[in-house]
Formats: structure tokens, C-alpha cells, sequence
């Protein structure tokens, strides 16, 4: 009777497997049931650090495939790259490649450097603009300075430097600067930005005063240099870009 027991017991606790239009789905004895779902097998995405090789690799899949490929930019430091869903494989999306500007300086929401520091930042993480020229130019004068007084009303900064025993300039400084720092992918313009600056004995600021629109800008610029990197693919509607 035991033996019995046990044995009706192990036989009402097995789950149960049931098919329901090519589904199967898995029940046990509380009546809750779970879908039993295949594990299909994907190549890895590719990670890239460049758009030119982003391009070459779609070149080379876009001429080989039935449907077309789509290229989004989620970010100003990503680009990814996938296929239209396979209902053979319930709808998976293969993302193919993902690009990503691993290499870039960056510059944040706000930077205080000494005036040395700024000097460097301003000829090694910058394009050069006339902008970027006249913040250098500012830098220099202010350091080179034996002394500086400064006035700041809220609106403007004025800066009277004092160079040898007798040699003084005053000068009233611009508070807003237009710089393009390196902060996307480098085969690309990169986005510029308007900066507040403001300048203290012991260094000076940069304050990003876009509200991050430049981001958005970064954005369209990888779109623009991908289409026009792919023209044929797109005009042929085998390559999709969007933002």
C-alpha cells in the first residue's frame, strides 16, 4: 500500500506537457502552466569603434540580404545596426553591428581647470574654432599675469591683468564662447555647443548652456555622413537610417 501510495503520489505531481497550436506549454499540479520556449542560437553582435568600418561591413551585408538593413543612432556615441524580425524565430531582431566612440576625449556639463590646465584642454580636446582661439588667447594673457582682479556683475566679467611693475590691460570678458570639444565619433564634425565661462583667481569655468541640444546635433551629423557614405544603399532601400 505504501509503495502505491508513493507512486500515485509521483504521478499526480509530474508537470504535464501539452501542445496547443504548435505551442507547448508546461502545467503542474497547482494548475499553473508555462510555455515552453526554444533556445535558438544568434551570432553575437559586433562591436566596432569606428563608422567606416560600420560602413564597409553594411556595404558587404546590405548586397547580400532579401530585406533591408536598419541603422539607428540611440545615442551621440552609438550606432546600431539590424535586420527586419524573422517570424521563423518568433520575431527575434538580430542586431548585427553596434559602433561605439570609444576613443573620445568627452567634456562635461562643467569643467573648472587652473589656467595651465584650460591652456592644454583648449589645443588637445577642441576643434578649433575662432572661438576656441580667443578662450586660448584669454587663458594665456590671464596667466601670464603677475596679478589679476576680476569683477563679475552676473553678466559680464571684467579682468585687469598686471604684467611687469607698470604694464596693466583691462579687459571685458565675452561670457559666452561657441567650442566644439571632441565628443563623438572623430570622423565626424563634432557638435558645437555654447559655453558660459567665468573666470576666478584660481582657474576658470566652462558651463554648457545649450540645454544639451548638441547631442541631438551629434546625432543628425552621423546621420548626414552615413547617408552620405551609403548613398546607393539608401536610394535602393536597402539600407533604412533614422535617428
Amino acid at each position: 500500500m505504501l509503495k502505491e501510495f508513493i507512486a500515485h503520489i509521483q504521478k499526480t505531481t509530474q508537470p504535464l506537457i501539452h501542445e496547443v497550436e504548435g505551442s507547448t506549454f508546461v502545467i503542474n499540479a497547482e494548475g499553473e502552466y508555462q510555455e515552453m520556449l526554444p533556445t535558438i542560437f544568434h551570432p553575437d553582435t559586433l562591436s566596432l569603434n569606428s563608422l567606416d568600418a560600420l560602413v564597409k561591413l553594411v556595404k558587404t551585408e546590405a548586397s547580400e540580404m532579401d530585406t533591408p538593413l536598419y541603422i539607428t543612432i540611440p545615442d551621440h556615441m552609438t550606432v546600431r545596426c539590424f535586420g527586419q524580425p524573422s517570424a521563423d524565430e518568433r520575431y527575434f531582431r538580430q542586431v548585427y553591428y553596434e559602433a561605439h566612440a570609444t576613443d573620445v576625449p568627452g567634456w562635461g556639463e562643467k569643467n573648472t581647470l587652473g589656467f595651465e590646465e584650460a591652456q592644454i584642454a583648449l589645443r588637445t580636446r577642441f576643434q578649433e574654432t575662432q572661438d576656441t582661439l580667443y578662450t586660448m588667447k584669454l587663458v594665456s594673457d590671464i596667466s601670464l599675469g603677475a596679478k589679476v582682479i576680476y569683477n563679475d556683475n552676473g553678466i559680464a566679467t571684467t579682468i585687469t591683468t598686471q604684467k611687469g611693475v607698470a604694464l596693466q590691460t583691462n579687459e571685458q570678458i565675452r561670457p559666452i564662447v561657441k567650442l566644439r570639444p571632441y565628443r563623438t565619433f572623430q570622423e565626424v564634425e563634432q557638435p558645437e555647443s555654447i559655453f558660459l565661462i567665468r573666470v576666478s583667481d584660481r582657474g576658470i569655468s566652462f558651463i554648457e548652456a545649450d540645454g544639451g541640444m548638441w547631442k541631438l546635433s551629434a546625432r543628425e551629423t552621423i546621420k548626414k555622413f552615413l547617408e552620405e557614405q551609403l548613398p546607393q544603399e539608401v536610394s535602393e532601400g536597402s539600407v533604412i537610417i533614422a535617428l
